[in-house]
């Protein structure tokens, strides 16, 4: 399977599932290429999967996970010229923001935080992977589904990171991929940073720029519910009784 000299890649924001031929492909894989690690790629077995030589062995790799290291992503827009918010520094599309909300504490604008984020996901379990009351910080990762002219697209995953402050709060909404397991007419598309046209959906690049358009407006629907909840005015504690 190897069929060109060494070149190195990176790992996106999800590791990357190794399958050792075609066959397996359809099995839990092998093995993981770890989340933004590098990887070394030796060939090209078709648009979907690369060849990847790990420890010796040669092992398939989806193309939609990794990303040669000189190939950068650039600033992500949607097909009529919308720009999506992109962060220079990480090459990813990001929705950011400062808020102040005077009077409240950082203890109490991470109480806040921590019961949106329970009732925006449902599970605060299942979402938040770092609670630090102390240090004013909550890590999330969720996903929401995304449709695609009334079909089922998959979902997109993204990491919600939020900073408290007395007086203010930051939110930091990234690391946004697209996946579609088991989906008939869908594959899965990767890093929402990709260009129009270079991963296909259902296929095209206009699915692909459907794809990027829902999964836009729904994070700015959850940015926009989180600083909903967070600037509520206080009242009465409902503990105090």
């Amino acid at each position: 399977m190897a069929t060109a000299p060494p070149k190195t890649y990176r790992v996106g924001p999800e590791r990357a599932p190794l399958y050792r031929n075609v066959a397996d492909t359809l099995k839990s894989p092998s093995t993981h290429l770890p989340a933004n690690e590098e990887a070394t790629v030796v060939g090209q077995f078709s648009p979907r999967w690369l060849v990847v030589k790990r420890q010796g062995f040669l092992y398939l790799a989806p193309s939609a996970r990794l990303r040669a290291s000189d190939a950068p992503f650039t600033s992500a827009a949607l097909l009529d010229g919308t720009a999506l918010p992109f962060d220079e520094t990480t090459h990813q599309i990001t929705y950011q923001g400062v808020v102040d909300v005077p009077g409240l504490t950082k203890d109490q604008l991470y109480v806040r935080a921590h019961e949106w984020l329970a009732k925006a996901y449902r599970s605060a379990n299942d979402v938040i992977q770092m609670q630090d009351k102390e240090a004013g910080r909550l890590v999330g990762k969720g996903t929401t589904r995304v449709m695609v002219r009334g079909y089922d697209a998959g979902y997109v995953r993204h990491t919600l990171t939020i900073y408290l402050k007395d007086g203010r709060y930051k939110y930091v909404l990234t690391d946004l991929s697209h996946d579609a397991p088991g989906l008939k007419n869908f594959v899965s598309g990767g890093p929402l940073e990709r260009p129009n046209g270079e991963v296909m959906v259902m296929g095209g690049k206009k699915q692909w720029d459907e794809v990027r358009r829902d999964a836009d407006r729904d994070a700015r629907r959850l940015v926009s519910e989180l600083q909903t909840a967070m600037s509520v005015k206080a009242g009465k504690d409902p503990s105090d009784f």
